[in-house]
């Protein structure tokens, strides 16, 4: 009877040994999927016509900022002129360089290019189904939205508009435009200027459009973001802001009002908006229409002309300050407001995005 004890015992002891060494194994084996796996993206934008768009990567724990690290993968080939904007589609990352007319797509992980297609004056990007839409904009008589096929990046359609096409989303298998349009002051800090003012849906069954929606506001669209099924969007005067939740199948849209307060950089993250306001208060507020915004706290400038990037990634907040004359300035702070580290980087920084 002991002696079975014994064996069962040595048995047990031996299957958790086993069990373990095979745990260890999968553990061992999980290979990294490059040198750019988590941490963030930082989108540099460069001055126009001086080939200065970049990006640089920004590790998990804030410690290492790696520069240019297109160039850096590609043979050190310039990215180009005008980083507009990122976007991710599974393990690729679309950079957008609006004055180059193109996309570079590559590894997000490793930053290897692995495609160019071109896209004239491109200024967003969206996904749905195995279509990439770009909308393309030169603010005199080029406003479209062209779609590529995901897979060979062939041109399949362009849609036009009266207005000017800028930021675009999807929202399940809907896409929708920024189509109120907006051009801009010659001279700092080049404030917007509306002319017009509706967002429009495309349908990606079919790649037609399906609705324009009016907003009942007079300002200008600063902010577009896709989360919980809608599409929320922004719309600011010299006085007021516009928070608009919009079901793109429906057409139809909820509105409130923040009063006293001239906001962008509209951002989506934990069920929850966050914007910055003019004078560096940076809010969060409920996707319901009579949610009440809530201040978190003010990021005060210290150089730079204006906030240009600004979004929440793991709980942490990221804004930057450009001139377009020389580094931009990075401030990363806690929800509470706590600065938790600041950087420099390239020229007019504009976004960051969790890689």
């Amino acid at each position: 009877m002991k002696i079975r004890k014994l064996l069962t015992g040595l048995f047990a002891a031996s299957l958790l040994f086993t069990t373990a060494c095979k745990d260890d194994e999968i553990i061992d084996n999980i290979v990294p999927k490059g040198a750019y796996e988590g941490g963030i993206l930082v989108g540099v934008e460069g001055g126009l016509n001086k080939n200065q768009a970049e990006v640089s990567y920004l590790s998990s724990d804030l410690s290492t900022l790696s520069e240019n690290i297109f160039a850096a993968n590609n043979a050190q080939q310039p990215l180009g002129d005008v980083l507009q904007t990122i976007a991710f589609k599974d393990d690729k990352a679309f950079l957008v360089v609006n004055n180059s007319n193109k996309v570079e797509v590559v590894d997000r992980y490793t930053f290897k290019k692995t495609a160019t297609f071109q896209a004239e004056q491109a200024r967003g990007i969206a996904f749905a189904g195995n279509y990439v839409y770009v909308s393309s904009n030169d603010f005199f008589s080029k406003y479209e939205v062209n779609v590529y096929n995901a897979s060979t990046f062939a041109p399949v359609k362009k849609l036009s508009f009266d207005r000017y096409a800028e930021k675009i989303v999807n929202v399940g298998d809907q896409i929708v435009v920024q189509t109120d349009g907006s051009t801009y002051e010659m001279t700092p800090p080049y404030n917007e200027i509306p002319t017009g003012h509706t967002i429009t849906t495309i349908n990606s069954a079919t790649n037609t459009v399906d609705k324009t929606i009016t907003l009942t506001d007079n300002g200008v669209i600063s902010g577009m973001v896709s989360g919980n099924g809608f599409a929320y969007v922004m719309s600011s005067d010299a006085q007021d802001t516009y928070i608009y939740e919009v079901n793109p199948k429906a057409g139809t849209f909820t509105s409130s009002k923040v009063a006293g307060v001239t906001a962008g950089n509209l951002r989506f993250y934990g069920n929850s908006l966050y914007f910055i306001g003019s004078d560096g208060n940076v809010y969060s507020k409920g996707t319901s229409a009579g949610a009440t915004p809530t201040k978190l706290f003010k990021h005060t400038k210290t150089s730079g002309l204006y906030v240009y990037g600004f979004d929440i990634i793991d709980d942490r907040v990221y804004i930057s300050d450009v001139n377009f004359n020389g580094p931009s300035k990075i401030y990363i702070y806690s929800m509470q407001g706590n600065l938790v580290k600041t950087l420099s980087a390239g020229v007019g920084v504009n976004a960051f995005y969790k890689n």
